[in-house]
């Protein structure tokens, strides 16, 4: 039975995914997008860091969503939506001109470092899998380590700001990276 926008405010997202699925009624993927833009634009400022990119890219990933829930099984929405718009935004990372900013690099670099597959649209799932790893595996260091790994990596600060932040010294903080990048390859490898 086919609702008012309403009625559709009530349904849970499996609800609405499979009602999608049947009608191809876009209201639904209205009520969609009205819960989660927030959290799609989130995730594309965290990556993008870039407002008018991150507003064009949450359009670009609802728009997609016609498409895909027709095609794919989702087991749980929220989830496998955050994935989705992750990977978009790495798409559209690995495809700027090269004018790369340090964020981006080390972006890439740490894909690199975890020899993420980058081509086959079947990887998707496969690279989640290990930057969950990745984020595991990051618990399991030293703090000092740990600390600066995070700061450079996920927080994109510069070795300067490292020690600005900390009471480490830039020697220390290159130490702390370096021997932190190496444990953290021997932890993702002993897990293989």
């Amino acid at each position: 039975t086919v609702g008012t926008n309403q009625d559709y405010q009530n349904f849970t997202d499996a609800a609405l995914v499979d009602a999608y699925k049947q009608t191809a009624n876009k209201e639904l993927i209205g009520v969609l997008f009205k819960r989660y833009s927030h959290m799609v634009f989130g995730v594309c400022m965290k990556y993008l860091r870039d407002e008018d990119e991150s507003k064009d890219a949450t359009m670009q990933i609802f728009e997609k969503l016609l498409m895909d829930l027709q095609k794919h099984e989702i087991a749980t929405f929220k989830p496998w939506l955050y994935t989705v718009t992750k990977n978009h935004c790495f798409m559209k990372l690995r495809t700027k001109p090269k004018e790369i900013s340090g964020f981006e690099s080390d972006l890439m670099e740490k894909e690199a470092f975890l020899h993420l597959p980058t081509e086959a649209p079947d990887a998707v799932v496969d690279k989640e899998l290990q930057l969950q790893k990745l984020e595991q595996a990051i618990l399991k260091l030293e703090a000092n380590q740990q600390k600066c790994i995070e700061l450079f990596y996920l927080k994109q600060y510069s070795y300067q700001q490292i020690t600005e932040l900390t009471t480490y010294n830039l020697n220390q903080v290159k130490s702390y990276i370096q021997n932190g990048k190496r444990n953290l390859k021997n932890l993702l490898e002993s897990d293989e």
